[in-house]
């Protein structure tokens, strides 16, 4: 970051006054989509510009010390990337973690309290990227902590460039012609070109780790570390000021066009992130003597670039901790004080901590070992108070789960699925009258996810057994998504119950359907396809089963409709051809219906209620159900070959879908069924299978 900013430069300026306008345009652009994203749908490009700039001011001060000493001095450069960055950083890491604890319920400490580690120690992009990819953590909500993901980019390029440069300076050093500049130009090029590369190829097999990744977003750091290798050799030739003020408006330009043509529908970054990275580039390369220095002069601009880091880091915690706290989306009002307010904190967090540490001759005197010594002592501090975080949810869990085994060594009648809400004889028990909200903060975590059955995101069919493997009088398959293994602890308790052996085998977003369904990657989409022909084949072997059990999630992995079709008919011709796998071999199907969803913010809404009653985290049932399933149509076309199961009196009331029921919080997250659940379900969808097989079966 530039020097405290003077409206007007006197003879001794060397402020790249069109780089400090760039750091404005960056964060305010970054800043605008997070609260009006459709009004600026490609704001998120300000992270690339300020990727292009770190690689452009980085790069220079490296070559500049090199030519200088003959050497880099890791720790000494360290230390002064720490001096300047981890003040700000830990301040907020601090502050907001606090807040989290006083203010967020406690149903998400267990995600933020991980992402405020990963955050501390500069992994949270790969935090984020495991979780693009892990079916169980992909429906995280935003957490006050995310924006530290292209931080801990950042970081970790300020560790990979000196280290690189010095080693092939020292492989180079007896190279004839060689000179830091050329070592520089060679190792950033190839940076470049296999990076960029790898940035197409993985945003095409899987996007939301080329997001996140630091190896697709290296190009964008080594780029603008190319600018700076022609601005620090020696000039061979004088370019124009026309050439130099052309291409530097050109790279103006192509940063604005691509606030609007840059949308989150772009596969991104991959080809896309060429637009601001290259308008970026020009703009470092060119722009310092051309026009664009003018706007970067004015105090506003100028003021905001300055503060531009602090801004980024203080603005995100407020767009997501807000709704929490007030209960409602943003408003403008609220969106306009996260603005302003942001401004405000980030001027006085700059002005009172970041530059006073920064600029401090005794900070300053303090010599490398010393400042890691402080660096450690202060992640170790906001380290603790993730831990912490985590520990005080820990202990709300195991305290659910005593509550939930009391209630169930009590024999409580009434508990769970036993309630009956949409019966004509609903079942209510006065131990369950006064319970607040029985497991707000294990909800999140109350699965049951056998990776025996599951197959995440790779084509490999795979079976788990439940039950007896000999003597048992019923054997099914259920095979679908999700939401068909979210049902796991239900097949279990039916299969030791009744004597059943139930094969169970489930794919992330994946069911048995012949329509093709939409997905965010072709390796995805190739994963998908190869385990429903694996679940075809498998139970065309198979012809010895009492019964196809399927279901499938009807929010998630919608169909692609073929032109002159409906979404409903692709959907029931996609699920008839499917089960006909199994109803050719004389294998009947039994089709549950899905169970209803609820709302986005339902575990948050939990939380926050301190009655006796969670009516307010409820779901009108024609919300909770209005997802077309297709199983009903399905099993019709089919005839006395198949048999639907509806257990939706079960889940809803003739015009709500609770949120909890018998003391048991019925979803995990907006669509999944918690494990507890489940289990309570398991009398009333054995009986349900077993009349359905009495009807297919004669």
């Amino acid at each position: 970051m530039a020097e405290p900013t003077r409206t007007v430069p006197d003879r001794a300026d060397r402020t790249r006054w069109d780089v400090q306008g760039l750091r404005a345009f960056a964060v305010l652009a970054v800043v605008v989509y997070h609260l009006w994203p459709n009004r600026v749908p490609g704001g998120f490009v300000g992270v690339d510009v300020f990727f292009v700039i770190s690689g452009y001011l980085i790069t220079g001060h490296l070559l500049r010390e090199q030519v200088a000493t003959g050497r880099i001095a890791l720790g000494t450069f360290w230390a002064r990337r720490a001096k300047r960055l981890l003040p700000g950083a830990a301040l907020t890491l601090l502050a907001t973690g606090t807040a989290v604890l006083v203010l967020v319920p406690s149903t998400l400490w267990g995600q933020y309290g991980r992402e405020l580690i990963a955050s501390t120690v500069y992994l949270q992009n790969w935090q984020l990227a495991s979780d693009s990819v892990d079916y169980l953590a992909s429906d995280n909500d935003p957490s006050p902590f995310q924006h530290f993901w292209s931080l801990s980019v950042e970081e970790q390029f300020y560790i990979a460039l000196p280290v690189l440069l010095v080693v092939l300076t020292a492989a180079l050093r007896r190279t004839r012609g060689h000179s830091p500049v050329r070592t520089a130009r060679l190792l950033l090029g190839a940076v470049v070109v296999l990076s960029l590369v790898w940035c197409v190829v993985e945003t095409r097999t899987a996007p939301g780790i080329a997001y996140f990744s630091t190896a697709t977003r290296a190009w964008e750091f080594a780029l603008g570390g190319l600018a700076a290798t022609v601005l620090t050799a020696p000039p061979r030739s004088r370019t124009t000021a026309a050439v130099r003020t052309g291409g530097a408006w050109l790279g103006a330009a192509l940063l604005v066009a691509s606030l609007w043509t840059i949308t989150s529908a772009t596969p991104y970054p991959g080809t896309a992130a060429l637009l601001p990275v290259v308008g970026a580039t020009l703009v470092v390369l060119l722009g310092g003597r051309s026009g664009l220095a003018v706007p970067g002069r004015w105090a506003p601009v100028a003021g905001l670039g300055r503060i531009s880091y602090a801004v980024y880091l203080w603005h995100w915690p407020a767009v997501v901790l807000l709704p929490i706290v007030t209960g409602h989306a943003l408003g403008t009002r609220d969106k306009v004080a996260i603005l302003v307010g942001s401004v405000v904190v980030a001027a006085l967090s700059t002005r009172v901590v970041e530059e006073p540490l920064r600029f401090s001759a005794r900070v300053s005197a303090l010599p490398p070992r010393r400042v890691a010594v402080w660096g450690v002592l202060s992640t170790l501090v906001v380290v603790a108070l993730g831990a912490a975080t985590l520990g005080a949810l820990q202990v709300q869990q195991t305290q659910a789960a005593a509550y939930q085994r009391s209630l169930e060594d009590g024999d409580v009648p009434c508990f769970g699925a036993a309630a009956g809400v949409g019966t004509a004889d609903p079942c209510t028990d006065p131990r369950l009258a006064d319970v607040r909200v029985p497991v707000p903060s294990a909800a999140g975590s109350d699965d049951v996810n056998r990776y025996a059955c599951w197959s995440n995101t790779t084509p490999d069919f795979n079976v788990c057994r439940l039950g007896p493997s000999t003597g048992y009088t019923r054997h099914v398959a259920a095979i679908g998504d999700s939401h068909n293994n979210a049902l796991l602890s239900a097949y279990a308790a039916i299969a030791e119950e009744r004597n059943w052996r139930i094969d169970v085998a489930g794919h992330v977003g994946c069911y048995l359907t012949t329509a093709e369904q939409q997905a965010p990657s072709d390796a995805y989409t190739a994963s998908c396809d190869g385990w429903k022909q694996a679940a075809f084949a498998w139970v065309r072997d198979h012809p010895d089963l009492d019964a196809l059990v399927v279901t499938h999630a009807a929010t998630k992995s919608p169909v692609i409709v073929p032109e002159g079709s409906t979404n409903e008919a692709t959907v029931v011709d996609g699920l008839v051809g499917a089960w006909r796998n199994a109803t050719d071999v004389g294998v009947p199907v039994l089709a549950i219906r899905d169970n209803p969803v609820a709302r986005n913010d339902v575990l948050t809404c939990l939380g926050r209620m301190t009655g006796p009653t969670t009516d307010a985290c409820d779901s009108p049932r024609s919300a909770a159900l209005s997802a077309f399933d297709g199983s009903a149509e399905a099993v019709a076309r089919l005839g006395d070959r198949a048999a639907f199961v509806d257990l939706t009196d079960r889940y809803c009331s003739a015009s709500t879908c609770p949120a909890v029921i018998g003391g048991v919080v019925v979803h995990r997250d907006p669509t999944h069924v918690t494990a507890t659940f489940a289990t309570t379900l398991a009398p009333y969808l054995g009986d349900a299978l077993a009349d359905a097989l009495g009807e297919v079966r004669g």
